[in-house]
């Protein structure tokens, strides 16, 4: 029998199993019963706030899967301080209701102990109960840091379980002092780096932004153009440009956003955190009209009718890359 399972990168139509296999065991654990007390809407509530995290992270982390679906390795990219997802105070009042200042509470716990500086969070890790545990997990984690370990960055998670923290012992990781949950719950921090370097915390001088490697955002091509619509269903939660976005950057290549489509999504853009966050996005790149393309841009617009499309045209075709429309038919 092989002792190696196949892992993929998990894309945004494998959310809701990713979230059915982390809410499993959540929804048992000491701590979700304090968060809600209320098993018969325990898991509802559960399962939409790990979605608003694992659809963050397939936008500024990854996550990966075994092939046969049955582990999930969840992350996040926290090469500077990340703000939480577009509208999560929002969204975590509706999912939550009455236990709102519970999830809140967590938050402060997790974030005051979690180490200052550039690091991979490995936020949601977990293994369906099939036979060979111990295998399937132990080949995802290995798969997971093994390409996280392509950048030089340290790696930080959280486990629950003795037997959790001797699995990633196991791989690399050390323990780090453990603190306890609102429920009373022991967790144990784990952190894995090059020569296992400790983190700096909180208190401390946060550590040196680690030598950036690969080639500079300058030199990495535009694989895609957003125009307006593209961007106004971004901004409305869009699961199809989501995914596209973030098969772009997992290619290590960027999306074109022209900011004549910028500047008219804005006219009408509802969500305008969703905006900053699709401009802020590491792959994203703003294309300005090129000044001596003007005769160009002007006979576009005469053909199109539409100063923004003229513009995303003309970037497509300077990158020789195709547009993403939300508009049947463009």
């Amino acid at each position: 029998m092989t002792n190696n399972l196949p892992v993929c990168r998990a894309h945004w139509h494998d959310i809701p199993h990713i979230v059915d296999l982390v809410v499993g065991p959540f929804t048992d654990s000491t701590i979700g019963a304090w968060l809600v007390p209320d098993e018969h809407r325990r898991r509802d509530i559960l399962s939409a706030v790990v979605r608003v995290w694992t659809e963050y992270a397939l936008l500024f982390g990854e996550a990966h899967l075994l092939h046969d679906r049955s582990a999930a390795a969840v992350w996040l990219h926290r090469y500077d301080l990340i703000s939480p997802p577009s509208g999560y105070g929002e969204r975590l009042a509706v999912a939550c209701g009455e236990y709102l200042d519970r999830f809140l509470h967590l938050d402060d716990v997790l974030h005051t102990h979690r180490p200052d500086g550039p690091h991979h969070h490995l936020a949601f890790f977990t293994v369906a109960p099939k036979p060979y545990w111990v295998r399937r997990a132990s080949t995802l984690l290995a798969t997971s840091n093994a390409r996280m370990g392509q950048a030089p960055m340290p790696i930080y998670t959280e486990v629950t379980t003795l037997v959790d923290q001797d699995l990633y012992s196991r791989h690399g990781y050390v323990p780090l002092e453990p603190f306890t949950l609102p429920d009373g719950s022991p967790t144990y921090p784990m952190w894995r780096a090059p020569r296992q370097r400790r983190p700096r915390h909180r208190s401390s001088t946060p550590p040196a932004r680690p030598d950036q490697r690969g080639p500079a955002l300058n030199d990495l091509p535009i694989r895609l153009i957003l125009d307006t619509s593209a961007i106004l269903a971004f901004t409305e939660g869009s699961t199809a440009v989501g995914e596209a976005i973030a098969t772009v950057a997992s290619e290590k290549a960027l999306f074109g956003l022209p900011v004549m489509c910028l500047a008219e999504a804005a006219r009408s853009v509802v969500d305008t955190d969703r905006l900053d966050l699709l401009v802020n996005h590491p792959a994203a790149a703003v294309l300005t009209v090129d000044p001596l393309q003007w005769k160009a841009l002007a006979a576009t617009h005469r053909a199109v009718g539409r100063l923004d499309t003229a513009d995303a045209l003309l970037a497509a075709a300077g990158n020789d890359c195709r547009i993403l429309s939300d508009q049947p038919g463009q």
